[in-house]
C-alpha cells in the first residue's frame, strides 16, 4: 500500500524533492526521493535518488540503487556518466568496463574506458595493499566453500583489470574449482569483450585453449535453444510443473558444460526426456543413452556438491 494518500500527495512530494535537488540540498533530496522510490521504483526516481546519494557522498547506497536498474543509465551521455561515476567511486572497475562494453554504450565507450583506466591507476596508489589482499584471496578460490567463492569473486570485481585477469587465468586451470564458478568466470570474460586467449581445465580433466573472442552466451548454444523450445512448446503444454522443475536442473547443467555445451548435448530432446524420466523413442540407441546417463551422473555429482554447500551456508546462519 502506498504511503501517499493520493496521486496529488505523491506529486507534491516529488516536487519538493526536485526543489531540494535543484538547490543542491542533497541529503534532503535523497530522503525525499527515497520515500518516493520505496513507493514506486520508476526510472526517473531511481536516477534522481542515485544522483542525490552520489552528491551527498553516500556512494555505497548510490551503487546499490543504481544496480537495480542499470539499463536506464544508457539513455544519454549524462545518465551514462552518472552510472560510471557511481561505479568508480565504489571501485567497481570490472562492472564499469562491462557497462562500457554494452552495445548501447558504444558512443561513450572510449571516453568511459579512459576514465576507468585512470581510476584504476589512482586506486593502486591509495588502495594497493587492500587490492593485494583481495587478489590473493581471489587467486585461491578453490580452497574455500562455494558460498565463499561467490563472495570473493564479488570483491575481486573491485580489482583493476590486469589483476582481475591474472586471477581468472590462474583459476580457470584450477582442477579444484567448481565447474559452475569456471563458467561464471568465462561469462565475465564474455561481458568484458576480452580477446585474450585463456587456458581452461574442463570437466573431462583436459586443458583447452579458449579463444575468448569467440565466446557466446550459454543460451546461444544450439542445444540450449532446442531444449528451451521443447520445454516451452511441448512439455510445458502438457505438464508445466515438470517443465519448470526440469528447466531449473537443465539451466544449471548448461552452465557447468559451458563453453562446450553442443559438444556434449548432441541430442537435446533426448537429453531432456532422459532427465525428466519421459518415454523415449523406440529407435534410440544404447550408446546414446549410456553417454547421456554418464554425463548426467557426472553433472549430478557437481550439483550435489553445490546444493550441499548452499545448504551448509543456510544452516550456519543464526
Amino acid at each position: 500500500m502506498s504511503e501517499f494518500t493520493s496521486p496529488a500527495a505523491r506529486e507534491k512530494a516529488f516536487a519538493a524533492a526536485q526543489t531540494d535537488f535543484a538547490a543542491k540540498n542533497w541529503s534532503s533530496a535523497a530522503a525525499g526521493f527515497e520515500r518516493l522510490y520505496e513507493d514506486q521504483q520508476t526510472a526517473t526516481v531511481n536516477r534522481y535518488l542515485v544522483a542525490s546519494l552520489y552528491h551527498d557522498q553516500q556512494y555505497a547506497a548510490a551503487e546499490q540503487v543504481a544496480a537495480e536498474q542499470d539499463g536506464i543509465y544508457l539513455q544519454s551521455a549524462k545518465t551514462f556518466q552518472l552510472r560510471l561515476d557511481v561505479a568508480l567511486q565504489n571501485q567497481q572497475f570490472i562492472f564499469a568496463r562491462e557497462f562500457c562494453e554494452l552495445p548501447a554504450a558504444q558512443d561513450w565507450r572510449a571516453g568511459g574506458l579512459a576514465q576507468i583506466e585512470a581510476a584504476e591507476v589512482a586506486s593502486q596508489a591509495t588502495l594497493g595493499r587492500t587490492q593485494r589482499v583481495i587478489a590473493k584471496q581471489f587467486y585461491h578460490l578453490g580452497d574455500v566453500s562455494f558460498a565463499e567463492q561467490r563472495q570473493r569473486l564479488e570483491r575481486a570485481r573491485q580489482l583493476p583489470l590486469l589483476q582481475f585477469m591474472q586471477g581468472v587465468q590462474y583459476l580457470l586451470v584450477d582442477p579444484f574449482l567448481h565447474p559452475l564458478m569456471r563458467a561464471t568466470l568465462l561469462e565475465e570474460l564474455l561481458r568484458l569483450r576480452t580477446t585474450q586467449p585463456v587456458q581452461l581445465h574442463w570437466l573431462d580433466e583436459q586443458v583447452y585453449t579458449i579463444q575468448t573472442k569467440d565466446l557466446r552466451p550459454v543460451n546461444a548454444s544450439q542445444a540450449a535453444a532446442e531444449i528451451q523450445h521443447f520445454l516451452q512448446d511441448q512439455l510445458g503444454q502438457s505438464d508445466p510443473v515438470l517443465a519448470a522443475n526440469v528447466q531449473q536442473v537443465v539451466t544449471l547443467q548448461l552452465m557447468m558444460l559451458y563453453p562446450f555445451i553442443d559438444r556434449v548435448i548432441t541430442k537435446p530432446v533426448l537429453w531432456v526426456r532422459t532427465l525428466a524420466g519421459l518415454p523415449l523413442p523406440d529407435e534410440v540407441s544404447a550408446d546414446d543413452l549410456n553417454r547421456i546417463s554418464d554425463w548426467q551422473k557426472r553433472l549430478n555429482h557437481y550439483s550435489a556438491e553445490l546444493f550441499g554447500a548452499i545448504g551448509d551456508e543456510k544452516h550456519e546462519k543464526p
